[in-house]
């Protein structure tokens, strides 16, 4: 699936790719400022939560609350090396079956082949972007 939204259109965008979604990890891949975490909030809003959502850049994880439960939202930025993911406990994360996102996750690339969805942002100009979901 590929759609072009603007930010208007978040919302209609994040209700469409719930009702897609058949796995429980979704990698999402797209530069900075793309709109990634953008697009993790409107999505953890419809799915019930009150919880304020931002960037898990320092953190590294954040979890939210829904009324459909648990929602894992992974910001990998900032690691350097494999043995940080063991550190971050990223196979538990990954094995509870909640919703997890995670963004720039090439190097879990191997760890979820096959068990995930993969959505791509781009920036078509300042106002739209670009998503194909696979």
């Amino acid at each position: 699936m590929v759609i072009e939204y603007s930010l208007q259109e978040i919302d209609d965008v994040a209700r469409q790719l719930l009702h897609s979604f058949t796995y429980p990890i979704v990698a999402i891949v797209g530069q900075m400022g793309s709109g990634k975490t953008t697009l993790i909030q409107s999505i953890v809003s419809q799915l019930g939560s009150e919880d304020t959502v931002s960037s898990p850049t320092f953190g590294l994880v954040h979890q939210y609350t829904t009324t459909k439960g648990e929602v894992i939202h992974m910001d990998l930025y900032r690691l350097e090396k494999e043995d940080e993911l063991e550190q971050l406990g990223f196979e538990d994360y990954i094995q509870t079956g909640d919703l997890c996102f995670i963004e720039w996750p090439e190097m879990v690339a191997e760890a979820i082949e096959g068990e995930c969805h993969n959505l791509h942002i781009e920036l078509v100009d300042e106002h739209k972007r670009k998503l194909t979901f696979q």
